[in-house]
């Protein structure tokens, strides 16, 4: 940037905890970094949408990246974008499908093949990858019908489906996702890029100023326990 960085918006999955999110904050202190906020990546995906296609609407952000999954619920309208739930899993993402991919081979015959140059066919395909994603996409989809119950709306309400995270970018992950929302999912932005972007939107709104309003929720619970262990 061509000068010295000591305040960051940093990004974090919907679904970590306080723990993982004071970590974070102790990470950056030790990097030099004041941290202005901390933002979940969902969110950060839905105001860089909004902001940049200027969408009105309430919409879902579907986060598959490669260890964790995440799923918001936002209405934006007139500069105040609000989550109205969450929801994720904190070991749930592309890692897996890599995992269920290398148990699919024989590794044994392709390094033997590999080693007496000769041709084996891995058996891989578009229809036996799709086979092998499809309990995890499933999974991610349960979350996603909880986070609908939560946010207290129906599936038709749904204005569109945002993808973020580079395990959206498989073919079968984005059938699922358009058949289980009856929509076809929104790609207009980069799902590697727009989490990065929106956190750079709320870093310059944070400095700069802005008449937008941010309200999120937390993912998880929090109590405080009273007297004879009351919560």
């Amino acid at each position: 940037l061509g000068h010295e960085v000591c305040q960051a918006v940093i990004t974090v999955p919907a679904y970590f905890d306080d723990t993982a999110r004071q970590a974070t904050k102790d990470a950056a202190t030790l990097a030099g970094l004041e941290v202005l906020r901390l933002i979940n990546e969902p969110t950060a995906a839905a105001l860089a949408y909004g902001l940049d296609e200027g969408k009105e609407g309430t919409f879902v952000v579907y986060d598959l990246g490669g260890g964790t999954f995440d799923v918001s619920i936002l209405s934006m309208r007139k500069g105040v974008f609000q989550v109205l739930a969450t929801g994720g899993h904190t070991q749930l993402g592309g890692d897996d499908i890599d995992n269920a991919i290398a148990q699919h081979f024989d590794w044994n015959d392709l390094l033997k093949a590999r080693f007496a140059k000769e041709n084996l066919s891995h058996g891989l395909n578009e229809e036996n990858l799709s086979n092998l994603c499809q309990p995890f996409i499933a999974q991610t989809l349960e979350i996603c019908d909880r986070a609908i119950k939560d946010a207290g709306i129906n599936k038709d309400q749904i204005d569109g489906v945002i993808l973020v995270g580079g395990s959206t970018r498989l073919q079968s992950v984005r059938e699922a996702v358009k058949d289980f929302f009856n929509q076809d999912p929104l790609t207009n932005l980069n799902p590697d890029c727009v989490v990065a972007y929106g956190a750079a939107l709320q870093a310059h709104q944070l400095t700069y100023g802005t008449n937008t309003l941010l309200l999120d929720v937390i993912p998880i619970s929090l109590g405080i326990e009273t007297m004879g262990g009351i919560v």
